[in-house]
């Protein structure tokens, strides 16, 4: 039998979405910070991110604070219509 684990709101997540690489610099951090501002999603540290060795791909670390279930689950349908993000965990 397996538990499910209930996420408790609000709740500090450290959000990991993944990215074709851009050659604009900051392009990519410029749409995620934009899709957070539309859903009222306030960031809660300094945004990391990790170039693929190849480089086709850029992985991010964004401290976000959700305040509801409705908002988590309006976030990762923002990041699924999102052309450049490859997936969001």
């Amino acid at each position: 039998m397996t538990a499910q684990h209930e996420v408790k709101y609000p709740v500090t997540i450290p959000l990991k979405v993944v990215m074709h690489s851009k050659e604009e610099a900051g392009k990519n951090v410029a749409d995620l910070m934009e899709i957070l501002k539309k859903i009222g999603i306030p960031l809660r540290g300094a945004v990391s991110e990790n170039k693929s060795s190849a480089g086709k791909y850029t992985s991010y670390t964004v401290p976000v604070y959700i305040e509801t279930k409705e908002k988590m689950h309006a976030l990762y349908e923002a990041l699924k219509a999102h052309p450049d993000v490859k997936f969001a965990i």
